[in-house]
Parts: structure tokens; C-alpha cells; sequence
């Protein structure tokens, strides 16, 4: 058996174990954020709602996966094993995909992102106002602490929605303690491109890292998949 089964197995597993456990690991972050642990919010100094599902999300697929790696090395199952492994290679190939998306595309998706958010607000502002657009803009605007596409000319007026101001300012004081122009927060548009353009390349990077990690536990998993192939003809 030319990749040692032993070896290859126990690799495997700890391999997974490991997996396992961060994916856990991100779960329980992702619940802290929805239980509102204070602590942890500041730690992790983020406060975007869609935050705390990606967190879930992410931490469960790894989890999952991590288990039936660690379940087919304990069990030498080559059915558990070869799924295991095509699983991480779609993975694998879905990182490179993006991380390639965001490093050859980066100012396309950019402005691509900024067009959305001025489409949105858009929808908000047209003559048909959309209600469903008007919350969502208005979350985006609590959320990201801007204002307006380009910023609180886009309003208009001079007092505007209280999602567009972080701190009140003295003229707020005398126009019934409501947001206004001076105290407004930048635009959406501009401040969620410089967002994405800061974290775009460190994204990717780590997807590619990380996707090279993956080859390692996929070439593990095929080896360890044609052992057992190997010994159960063997014992056949």
C-alpha cells in the first residue's frame, strides 16, 4: 500500500479534526453575534447584520464536511472518503474561481456594487416609492453609516432619515434634534467601493491559501480512498 494507510488515515483525521473544530469555532461566533454578547462585538469590531449568518453558514458546511472526512479515515470507508474528497475539490475550485474573479475583475465588481447601491436608492426615491427598497436602504445606511448614493445631497433637503447620522450636531438641536446635512455620514456608494476595494485582495488571498491547505487534504483523502480500494480487493 504505497501511501501508508496508517499514516494517511490518522493525517486525515486530525486533518478534519481540526476543520471540524474552527467550523464549530464560527458557528458559536456567529451565534454570540445573535445573542448580542457585547464583548465579542467589540472584539471583533463589526457590526453588519449579514455578518453572524455567513459566520453560521460557513462554520456548518466545514463542520460537516470535516466530519464525514473524519468518519471515512476511522471507518476506512472508500465511498465516505472519494464524496469527502470531491467535495473539497469543488470547494477547492469554487476559492480559485473567486479569487481569480476578485484579483482580475476587482474594479469591475466595484462598480458594479456602486451602481447597485444607486439603483437602490433609486427605487426609494422614485415618484412609486418602493417600501421594501426604503427599509433595505435604510438598514444599508445604519449598517455601513452613510448617507444617500453620493451622500446627503442626494436627499435633497436639509433634515434627513436618522439612519444617516452617527452623532448629532448642534444644528440638530434646532431642527427637533433630527439628522442633518452637516452631521451626515458619507454616501453609500463611494464608502461600500472603498470597503470592497480594502478587502478584496486580502479576501482572495486567504481563499487561495486556504484552497492550497485543501489540496493537501484532498490528495491525503485520494490516497487514503485507493488504499482501502486496494485492500478490500486484496481480502476479496
Amino acid at each position: 500500500m504505497g501511501c501508508g494507510t496508517s499514516f494517511v488515515k490518522y493525517v486525515l483525521f486530525f486533518f478534519n479534526l481540526v476543520v471540524a473544530l474552527l467550523g464549530l469555532l464560527l458557528v458559536g461566533i456567529g451565534v454570540a453575534f445573535l445573542m448580542n454578547w457585547t464583548m465579542v462585538k467589540d472584539l471583533l469590531k463589526t457590526h453588519l447584520a449579514v455578518g453572524p449568518w455567513i459566520f453560521i453558514v460557513v462554520g456548518a458546511v466545514m463542520f460537516v464536511i470535516a466530519f464525514l472526512g473524519c468518519c471515512g479515515a476511522i471507518r476506512e470507508s472508500h465511498c465516505m472518503v472519494v464524496t469527502y474528497a470531491i467535495f473539497l475539490l469543488v470547494i477547492i475550485i469554487v476559492q480559485v474561481v473567486i479569487s481569480v474573479l476578485l484579483f482580475t475583475y476587482g474594479e469591475s465588481i466595484k462598480e458594479s456594487i456602486m451602481d447597485g447601491v444607486g439603483v437602490l436608492f433609486k427605487k426609494r426615491s422614485d415618484a412609486n416609492a418602493d417600501e421594501a427598497a426604503e427599509a433595505v436602504f435604510s438598514e444599508l445606511q445604519r449598517q455601513f453609516e452613510c448617507c444617500g448614493n453620493t451622500g446627503a445631497i442626494n436627499y435633497g433637503q436639509f433634515t434627513l432619515p436618522e439612519s444617516c447620522c452617527v452623532k448629532k450636531s448642534i444644528l440638530s438641536t434646532f431642527a427637533g434634534n433630527n439628522c442633518t446635512v452637516d452631521a451626515a455620514n458619507p454616501g453609500c456608494g463611494p464608502k461600500i467601493g472603498e470597503l470592497y476595494q480594502k478587502w478584496n485582495k486580502p479576501i482572495a488571498g486567504v481563499a487561495l491559501g486556504v484552497a492550497c491547505v485543501e489540496v493537501v487534504g484532498a490528495l491525503f483523502a485520494l490516497c487514503l480512498a485507493n488504499s482501502i480500494r486496494n485492500m478490500d480487493r486484496r481480502y476479496a
